[in-house]
């Protein structure tokens, strides 16, 4: 069942939880600040309020690991990030103990491990009746439970990102990936690489990361208008019916960039990769999510404090740099890792750099060694 936690004046907090009678699980806090569509925005302070709960009402703590989504494929193990005999009296010592061993879970073999806002259980060594831990931890019950639950309120989707619908992407790429969602019948997701992906099955997986519990194919509509489809388009991904051929993306507007591409196929597809705008609004979203705000990687320029207002982000481009262009096999899957946040200034300075290395490379070969 679904909990909101209540302040010590009894007001409830924007902060909600799974009981059951072993434990309860905190959900993650997601959304952003700038883009005001926070949920579960008092993640930390209701935290503190449940670990110091736990301590006074002498509940039989056992211990606590991240179970978000992302690192589930974990053994629990790898994923604890409070032990038994670790509880204070106050709690403060052990949610500064969470909130750092929780950025670590999951790091490793070229991951970062993330914040520390994420979903996670704490356990207790023995069963509690439910009333008792309703009552120890002063929660109060605001919805039946989502697995049972049919169509979910439209304005709770509002947190899913672009970047959540590329992870959701990247996770369906995987061949042996389960998830619980069909094939589709009517429509495709397309990706710039011209994928095809069941468009439900993306937001979903996408809306169970962003919210920290799993969103079935019950809990929403797909089709023409609906939040599911204007969410995944917003995030700029095209939908077409099936059989419909997609409108590739335009190739290099500018004379320069269409001097330097003529003729040049991975040039065209470099350049392609860069402008599509599912791809660019994912790794913005997750630039502003890790960072806490958008700047140029290479100048250090920072575009709303420049230009006075949210619309100077618009002239941050993002740039492929991690993959040599002549080295770009076909089929190539870029990653959010692969790319970089420059300003204008410094994506054309850059373009320029890389025309210049790529003819003074094509000079030597034509007059060899």
């Amino acid at each position: 069942m679904i909990y909101q936690i209540l302040s010590d004046d009894g007001h409830p907090m924007d902060s909600h939880a799974e009981l059951d009678t072993s434990g309860i699980t905190l959900l993650s806090r997601g959304g952003s600040t700038a883009k005001g569509n926070v949920t579960n925005a008092e993640y930390g302070p209701a935290l503190r309020l449940i670990l110091r709960r736990i301590a006074s009402a002498r509940l039989p703590f056992d211990r606590a690991w991240v179970d978000s989504l992302d690192v589930q494929r974990l053994p629990i193990e790898q994923r604890i990030i409070l032990s038994n005999g670790e509880l204070d009296a106050d709690g403060s010592s052990a949610f500064t103990l969470m909130s750092k061993r929780m950025k670590l879970v999951g790091q490793g073999a070229g991951r970062k491990g993330g914040n520390s806002t994420k979903k996670i259980r704490i356990q207790f060594g023995a069963d509690v009746k439910l009333l008792e831990l309703e009552s120890a931890l002063r929660t109060i019950q605001v919805r039946e439970d989502v697995r049972s639950a049919e169509r979910l309120p439209a304005e709770i989707f509002r947190v899913v990102t672009a970047e959540h619908v590329w992870n959701a992407v990247e996770k369906l790429r995987q061949p042996n990936f389960r998830h619980p969602y069909g094939p589709s019948i009517d429509f495709d997701l397309i990706t710039n690489e011209e994928e095809r992906f069941p468009p439900k099955a993306v937001f979903g997986l996408a809306a169970t990361e962003a919210l920290g519990y799993e969103i079935l194919p019950r809990h929403f509509s797909g089709g023409l208008g609906t939040p599911c489809f204007r969410i995944l388009e917003s995030a700029g991904f095209t939908i077409v019916a099936k059989g419909e051929e997609s409108r590739p993306i335009d190739v290099p507007e500018s004379p320069d960039d269409r001097s330097w591409t003529e003729g040049k196929p991975r040039l065209i597809a470099h350049l392609r990769r860069e402008r599509a705008s599912g791809l660019a609004q994912a790794k913005k979203d997750w630039f502003v999510r890790t960072h806490g705000k958008l700047f140029c990687e290479r100048c250090g320029m920072d575009p709303v404090a420049i230009y006075d207002g949210a619309h100077g982000a618009a002239c941050i481009e993002v740039h492929h740099q991690a993959v040599q262009v002549e080295e770009m096999a076909d089929g190539h899957r870029t990653r959010l890792e692969d790319l970089q946040c420059l300003c204008a200034n410094c994506h054309r300075v850059v373009h320029r750099l890389l025309k210049l290395a790529l003819n003074k490379q094509a000079e030597s070969a034509r007059v060899g060694p």
